[in-house]
């Protein structure tokens, strides 16, 4: 059936938290893991994850539709979606400190508050890190526990979902390393590697997005549930397929990866392509909130055939302010 489960908030904070989730496990990984110290490159990056996870959050109790009362998500055991508050709450908690504790950058150190906290940073950032991975997760699993929904449902989506979050990830990091950090031949030495990586990265996880998401649309398109069939189809041969093939596939995904490998060290390479990658991630998840259709309820069809439609006599016989009995 047709009628839309979310609307175009839920798009927003699932791009943005996967987005912002992407950013905090990658500035941990390269931070703690991979290039040791580079953490105040990773000062405009975190900020711009704190930004999209905080920004997420008020499409999401904007979509609730009951801010006031928006700490229920929290006390509600079986909801899934506490979980994703939880993770959210823990990445811009930790993240924040984080962050603070580097505010000297732009010469802002109240007292040595951020210096002091300096003890803390791997600790800090491992945990927002953690919960980073485990928001892009989330965005995925969010989705596909919703049975049915029969294009939601399947394991494919959580893997999609975590996919893309990393590969918008990667190319928001590209786009913001070093910022705020004073040019120096370490800092650009440091910063020319972890873009060299991030550069390879993307790339690798471009070409797994083009497998997963054509494996999974393609195995819908020949699949026995007509539901996951019908949505799958349209995104094929049908009204969304120009958005499908020349926006996601076209735009979002083939063309990057042209620009990544065949104009590496340009512009075309280090800005228009993950321009193109954040669109495309964003494109992805407005599809797959869109392409809600269901199964109807045995009855439900014959139910809603049975009303009367909203001009009926009957309906429209008394006016506001009348009583005629």
């Amino acid at each position: 059936m047709k009628h839309h489960y979310w609307e175009a908030p839920i798009v927003l904070y699932l791009f943005l938290g996967g987005l912002g989730g992407g950013i905090f496990f990658l500035s941990a990984v390269f931070d703690l893991i991979v290039a040791p110290g580079s953490g105040p490159l990773f000062f405009a990056p975190v900020f711009f994850a704190l930004a999209a996870l905080a920004l997420g959050c008020f499409f999401l109790v904007f979509e609730l539709g009951q801010p006031p009362v928006f700490w229920r998500v929290f006390t509600t055991k079986t909801a899934i979606i506490k979980w994703g508050a939880v993770l959210l709450s823990v990445a811009m908690i930790f993240g924040f400190v984080w962050w603070v504790s580097y505010l000297y950058l732009l010469g802002w150190d109240w007292a040595g508050f951020g210096r002091g906290l300096a003890g803390l940073r791997p600790f800090l950032l491992a945990v927002a890190g953690l919960a980073g991975f485990g928001i892009m997760v989330y965005t995925g699993v969010m989705l596909s526990t919703l049975k049915a929904h029969a294009f939601w449902a399947t394991p494919a989506l959580p893997v999609l979902f975590t996919i893309s979050a990393l590969s918008t990830a990667c190319a928001a990091v590209a786009l913001s390393l070093g910022g705020a950090v004073d040019p120096s031949l370490v800092a650009f030495v440091i910063s020319e590697f972890i873009h060299g990586t991030i550069h390879t990265v993307d790339i690798v996880l471009v070409l797994a997005e083009i497998v997963v998401l054509l494996v999974m649309v393609l195995s819908f398109f020949g699949a026995g549930n007509v539901t996951a069939k019908a949505v799958a189809t349209r995104w094929v041969r049908g009204k969304t397929a120009p958005l499908f093939w020349g926006g996601m596939i076209g735009c979002g995904l083939v063309l990057p990866f042209i620009l990544y490998t065949a104009f590496a060290g340009t512009t075309a390479s280090s800005l228009i392509a993950p321009v193109l990658v954040l669109c495309g991630g964003l494109l992805l998840r407005y599809l797959c909130v869109y392409s809600d259709e269901r199964a109807p309820i045995p009855g439900e069809e014959r139910f809603y055939s049975r009303l009367p439609k909203k001009d009926a006599a009957f309906l429209t016989a008394w006016k506001q302010g009348q009583n005629r009995y």
